[in-house]
C-alpha cells in the first residue's frame, strides 16, 4: 500500500503505510508467516524474505 500511496504521489499515506507495516515486525525485527489475531502474537516461520525485500524496496523510494 505505501509504494501504491507513493506512486501516486500521495507521500503522507505512503509514510503512514510504510510506519504502520514497519511496527508490525516482531521482537527480532523479523515478520512471520501469519498473525494470531486471538493472542496478538506473530507466528510461524521466520524470516521471510520476500517481505523484507519489498520493506527495503519501499523505505528506499520513499527515502528519495
Amino acid at each position: 500500500m505505501a509504494l501504491a500511496e507513493h506512486q501516486q504521489g500521495r507521500t503522507v499515506e505512503a509514510f503512514r503505510w510504510f510506519e504502520r507495516n514497519r511496527g508490525a515486525c516482531g521482537g527480532s525485527g523479523l515478520y512471520a508467516e501469519e498473525f494470531d489475531i486471538a493472542q496478538r502474537r506473530l507466528r510461524g516461520n521466520l524470516p521471510q524474505a520476500f517481505v523484507h525485500a519489498v520493506l527495503r524496496e519501499t523505505a528506499a523510494r520513499l527515502g528519495e
